[in-house]
């Protein structure tokens, strides 16, 4: 690749990570909480990707 081009991949990719009891308990709480409440997003996915693009783009990660 060169100068000025990016590696984007296509669709989602897999990631294992191991967190704290407390972040898995809240976020299972908040993906329930927000699926009957109809709001996006609500998947446990999507919530991470969220909260994950969220940090990167602040720390200069992601744009």
């Amino acid at each position: 690749m060169g100068a000025g081009q990016s590696f984007q991949m296509a669709g989602v990719v897999s990631l294992n990570v191991r967190i704290e009891p407390e972040i898995s308990t809240a976020l299972l709480r908040a993906s329930m909480e927000r699926k009957i409440q109809r709001l996006d997003p609500f998947t446990q996915r999507d919530i991470v990707a969220e909260a994950l693009a969220s940090w990167l783009k602040a720390n200069g990660y992601l744009q």
